[in-house]
């Protein structure tokens, strides 16, 4: 594969810059809890500015991935001889008369390309921790809660050093994708072989690779994965001493996580109904989601009485759960058998 995408280069250059992005957050996380014990405006001014440059990093990174995704968009497509692709058209046209959601005919001129999503398997940790850096960002020059500021911190190097030693998006990338189509581009294969091959790599590339929701549904989802931590920061803090600032914080963060995770959640379901039909109510992760909005929408409604007193002890209980929530419908895929399942 490596004489057809540059799979060498993105790792090196993309590791490496993993690396400068965790050596980035601990300074980060370091010079922040340094401000609890001894504040002043001058390292104020460095956490600021190792967060900024963490967010760069992360932009860097994000954009390298976008470059290695165009290159397989450019390097890597289907092409079938002509005598199979005729073959195919007629056996795809008979497969779409019986079908609710159809698949396109080949056309030998122009054979379909992999349009990948930018939050592939490890990267979507990397995009959702790049959404949580740039809140925390925000909430930094937000707020003058030192304790809030610092665990925002800590919490953002704890993501990094598990983008290095865990899930690294760019060792070895996307490695389920590369074993699923290198017997394409790397084998000889007869012709029977390679039709029976092509119909098992056309209909994941339709209906998952290049689904229009795959670019809508996940991203919006793992936004308000990085609403909810922000959130859940906020209220281990309201839980010891309330502050106003901070319940604001998390109070708007947590009200663009619902929103995302709602319309997310909404989205989700034409394309279950176009990927897997009727029968997917039952998956682990789409149950524990519901609760999971349950909770969040539980939290936001007592919201109306925050000032009733103790109320924002109850608010803030709700927020923590809402995180675990999140944790317990995010491994749900690990070990739950389904059609989210991960591993």
């Amino acid at each position: 594969m490596e004489t057809l995408i540059p799979l060498n280069l993105f790792s090196r250059v993309g590791s490496g810059l993993l690396i400068v992005l965790f050596v980035v957050t601990a300074l980060t996380a370091l010079s922040g809890l340094g401000d609890l014990v001894r504040t002043g405006s001058g390292r104020q001014r460095l956490t600021g500015t190792l967060l900024v440059l963490a967010a760069l990093l992360f932009t860097a990174g994000f954009a390298w991935i976008c470059w290695f995704h165009y290159q397989v968009y450019l390097h890597l497509p289907l092409e079938l001889p002509d005598n199979l692709a005729d073959y195919l058209n007629r056996q795809l046209a008979a497969m779409n008369r019986g079908a609710e959601y159809g698949m396109p005919l080949y056309d030998p001129a122009a054979p379909p390309r992999y349009l990948l999503p930018l939050w592939l398997e490890n990267e979507k940790y990397f995009f959702w921790f790049m959404c949580y850096c740039f809140m925390a960002l925000i909430g930094h020059f937000r707020l003058r809660n030192r304790g809030v500021r610092a665990a925002l911190h800590v919490l953002l190097a704890a993501q990094a050093a598990i983008l290095v030693w865990a899930a690294n998006p760019f060792a070895g990338p996307l490695p389920k994708f590369f074993e699923a189509v290198a017997p394409w581009f790397t084998l000889n294969l007869d012709p029977g072989r390679r039709f029976g091959l092509f119909m098992q790599l056309y209909p994941k590339m339709i209906f998952y690779y290049n689904a229009e929701y795959m670019w809508l549904h996940p991203p919006m989802l793992f936004l308000s994965y990085a609403c909810i931590t922000m959130t859940f920061v906020t209220s281990v803090f309201m839980l010891v001493r309330r502050d106003p600032a901070v319940e604001a914080l998390g109070y708007s963060y947590a009200r663009l996580g619902f929103f995302m995770l709602t319309v997310g959640m909404l989205l989700g379901y034409p394309w279950a109904l176009k990927a897997w039909g009727p029968n997917w109510w039952c998956d682990p992760k789409i149950c524990s989601s519901i609760m999971m909005w349950a909770i969040y929408s539980t939290y936001l409604h007592t919201r109306i009485y925050a000032n009733r007193s103790f109320m924002w002890y109850f608010s803030s209980v709700l927020g923590i759960l809402c995180f675990v929530a999140m944790l317990f419908t995010f491994i749900s895929s690990f070990f739950f058998p389904g059609e989210h399942t991960f591993a």
